[in-house]
Order: structure tokens, then sequence, then C-alpha cells
């Protein structure tokens, strides 16, 4: 019942923000600005695999294929429905974009695929973050990397800010520090890079599957 809710209660909120979410204001210069900054580490090379999780409308995806010169496969993946048809309407004429509504623990997708998956403001809702760990590993292929872009509780503050969200906002599961990152992708078999600062003095953790 937790799981079911709690899956309710994130379609639900995602669903409403689709409707606004690419309307130009501060949120989306915000969201904008924090996706760029994720695709500005990426390795960006003609024929890659790229999957966005909680692609929302998938303007991440166009910004990636834009840079491979449109040559590749480009995916995302969000829990909203509202999104995922947002998404597919912004890129109809592109027969190499693929657009799925699927939750992050359990992704339709083929093992071994991607290149590069990115994730951007959306893991601090995932109610199993192991889970959803272990399918990133799962996707990608050796050498391939994540890139998870998420508010980092490696300062007090963010701490507070995290036990405030938690009263307000069900959806909400965990703000993590970068040691729980690292912890997290490596009991996934994903062996834990770095952390880049970027716009905002935001972290992105950075991790490769690596051939054993």
């Amino acid at each position: 019942m937790k799981e079911s809710k709690h899956i309710r209660l994130n379609e639900a909120k995602w669903n409403k923000w689709s409707e606004t979410v690419d309307v130009k204001g501060w949120l989306y210069d915000y969201l904008r600005r924090a996706q760029l900054s994720v695709i500005s580490l990426l390795d960006i090379k003609e024929n890659m695999n790229f999957l966005d999780i909680g692609c929302g409308t998938g303007w991440a995806v166009g910004q990636a294929a834009k840079l491979a010169g449109n040559k590749g496969l480009f995916y995302g993946v969000d829990l909203s429905s509202g999104m995922i048809e947002k998404a597919k309407e912004n890129f109809k004429d592109r027969t190499n974009f693929h657009f799925i509504q699927s939750n992050a623990e359990s992704i339709p997708l083929d093992d071994n695929f991607f290149d590069s998956i990115i994730c951007t403001n959306s893991f601090h809702h995932y109610l199993h973050p192991e889970m959803a760990m272990n399918e990133i590993y799962r996707l990608l292929r050796t050498g391939g990397k994540i890139y998870i872009l998420d508010p980092t509780a490696d300062i007090w503050f963010i701490k507070i800010v995290d036990k405030i969200i938690k009263l307000f906002e069900p959806q909400h599961v965990k703000i993590y520090c970068s040691e729980e990152f690292k912890n997290l992708m490596s009991r996934a078999g994903i062996t834990y890079l770095r952390y880049e600062i970027v716009t905002g003095k935001q972290k992105v953790q950075i991790g490769e599957k690596q051939k054993y």
C-alpha cells in the first residue's frame, strides 16, 4: 500500500507540473541550467545511446541529441504520464527519440545498452534507491556512465532542509550525501568516480560500469 500510494502521489504531482513546466520563468530557467550543467560533463558522441531518468518533457534529451548531431538513440523515462505525453509531442518528428512512462525502479529497456544515463533533481523521490541504482547498472553498457544531479546533504543546512521537506511533501523520500551516493553505486556494482560541482554549487555524482 505504501508503494502504490507513493507512486500515485508522485504521478499526480508531476502530472500537474507537466502543464506549466515548459512555461518560461524562474523554475524553467533553474531546471534548464541544471540539465545543461549535467550534459556539459558527458562524453557526447555520434551514434550514442542516451537515457534521461525522470526526463520530464524531454528537454535534456533534445539537448543531448543536438550535441550528438541527432545521430544515435535517445530515450527518456518518467513516472508521469503527463510529462511523457508532452515529451512525445515536443519531439513527435524524431524517429530516434523514445519516451516511456516508467518507474525508475523497473525500466522496460534492454540490458547493457546505454553509453550515458543522467538523472536530474528526481533521485530524492525514489522510494527504493537501491532498486533504482540496480536498474542503472543493468542498463549501462561496460564503460557507460551515470550522472546524478540532486540536492546533496553534505552540509548541515541541506540536512535540515531535508527534514523540513519531509514534513510538508509526502512525495519526498531523502536527500543523500555524497558518501551515500558512493555506497549506493558501489552496492549496485557501479564504480564511483567523483562528484563535480556545477551551476549553483550543485553536485553531480558520477559513476561508471566497469569490467571486472
